[in-house]
């Protein structure tokens, strides 16, 4: 189960960064009922609300070394 979790989000994470579309949109495409339900997953997994991440990581430089959530990887 917390497989399909980490997987659901991110996936979401990728649509959050390679498409406009809105947040509840993408919650309802990655398997979530509600824009709630994944906003809630969304922050426990990563640390911030889905929006939150968005805008930050259009204002970021692109960064070497990171995870596909944009959180460091391994030895980064």
């Amino acid at each position: 189960m917390q497989y399909l979790a980490n997987w659901r989000i991110q996936l979401g994470a990728r649509l959050l960064r390679e498409s406009s579309r809105t947040v509840a949109q993408l919650a309802l495409e990655v398997g979530y009922d509600s824009e709630a339900a994944f906003a809630r997953a969304f922050k426990r997994l990563v640390g911030m609300p889905p929006a939150a991440w968005r805008k930050a990581r259009a204002s970021a430089p692109p960064s070497q070394g990171r995870g596909p959530l944009g959180l460091p990887g391994p030895g980064g």
